[in-house]
């Protein structure tokens, strides 16, 4: 991730690993997920990005086997 240090990154990864260390891929993990991409995206800005970033950090701590990538919105069909 590259808002910030690599602190960042490594605090978001630390954060998602603890939360599957705790709850396994249930629906307390995807709430810690979910929290995690609000603090740094807020509502309403562009999330494809850290989103993407997010589902690399969980498909590497080997939550999810593939993750699969959000396409940049002028990649996007109607």
């Amino acid at each position: 991730m590259r808002y910030g240090a690599n602190d960042l990154a490594d605090g978001v990864r630390t954060e998602l690993e603890a939360s599957y260390s705790k709850h396994g891929c249930g629906p307390e993990f995807w709430t810690t997920y979910q929290q995690v991409l609000e603090r740094l995206v807020p509502q309403g800005r562009g999330r494809t990005e850290v989103t993407n970033e997010l589902a690399l950090i969980i498909e590497q701590l080997g939550i999810v086997r593939r993750a699969q990538m959000v396409p940049p919105p002028d990649s996007r069909t109607r």
